[in-house]
């Protein structure tokens, strides 16, 4: 782990000095445009801090090295069209597998499949952005446009037993 760690200083240290030199004029130019320019606060949007943390950085060196080979950049020119070979190549084993008599159990895997991913891998929220569950929301706040249970008691006709 320590010899990969040392060749990926080095590659890293290669790079930054193999930089050249009209990167390397352009990157000084501005740096010094910002050092001269006043700060600007903005007011509207919270700061974020950089997502400094060991995984994406690792993350980020994965993606870098599989980019730089030929299968990385035949991926990369595919990546728009991913969904669309996704579902083709399922409609194909859909096929297969309906031709062969398993079309049924075929479309169940695959159901419980697509449901185990869109549980497993939510979107995160967004700094500031409102739970859809008003619980974990400050003071409980309910999303605008979302029915509470009084309204939705209300809507379906049921009143509780003392107000009958």
């Amino acid at each position: 782990m320590e010899h990969k760690l040392a060749e990926f200083r080095a590659r890293k240290k290669a790079q930054t000095e193999g930089m050249k030199p009209a990167e390397s004029v352009i990157q000084s130019e501005m740096k010094a445009k910002v050092d001269d320019s006043p700060p600007v606060v903005c007011d509207d949007k919270p700061e974020q801090k950089p997502d400094t943390s060991p995984q994406a950085s690792h993350t980020e060196d994965y993606i870098n090295r599989l980019l730089d080979t030929t299968l990385g950049r035949r991926l990369h020119r595919l990546a728009p069209h991913l969904t669309l070979l996704k579902v083709l190549l399922w409609l194909v084993l859909l096929g297969l597998f309906a031709e062969l008599g398993f079309g049924l159990a075929f479309f169940l895997i695959s159901l419980f499949y697509w449901l185990y991913e869109g549980f497993r891998t939510p979107k995160p929220r967004q700094p500031g952005e409102m739970s859809a569950y008003s619980v974990f929301n400050p003071d409980c706040q309910p999303i605008l446009g979302t029915l509470t249970a009084e309204q939705l008691e209300g809507e379906l006709g049921y009143r509780p037993m003392a107000n009958r």
